[in-house]
């Protein structure tokens, strides 16, 4: 798979097909939505969205948003086909590259269920920190930190 990643409008109507294809592999995973509110994402509060195309068909996005003094990756997501083939830590690597511009340190919300997102999280530098609003609200969250390298000056 040749991939490429590129960044759109939060709006691009295929990151919201995605988004969508993601709440609906949660609603499997965790069942119905239960703590509606928690995951709604203000589209001015965006600092970034990237979507990752192989060839022209989109295949993965994740967001960069600001939630109050907060900098927080949000709504990661690959399909399933291209799990496991090194693209999940391009991506996140590539939107802690736009974080870098506005923070140095980012965080980020996961369910406790989603195993490979934790270990993924891990592997590249994340350590756990207490739940934070608004996901306190949601049983199963589990909430990551990374620091990120400041920026050099020549």
């Amino acid at each position: 798979m040749t991939s490429t990643i590129v960044e759109v409008d939060f709006l691009d109507p295929r990151a919201v097909d995605l988004r969508a294809r993601m709440a609906a592999e949660m609603s499997g995973l965790y069942g119905a939505p239960r703590h509606v509110g928690a995951e709604d994402i203000d589209p001015a509060s965006v600092v970034s969205c990237l979507l990752v195309l192989d060839g022209e068909t989109p295949v993965g996005t994740v967001s960069l948003r600001r939630l109050g003094d907060l900098v927080e990756v949000k709504r990661m997501f690959l399909l399933p086909q291209t799990r496991g083939t090194g693209l999940a830590p391009r991506l996140l690597a590539a939107i802690e590259g736009r974080a870098g511009a506005v923070t140095d340190r980012v965080v980020l919300h996961t369910g406790e269920r989603q195993r490979a997102a934790i270990a993924l999280y891990e592997r590249s530098g994340y350590r756990p920190i207490e739940v934070y609003p608004p996901y306190d609200q949601v049983p199963e969250s589990v909430c990551f930190a990374k620091s990120l390298a400041p920026p050099t000056t020549t």
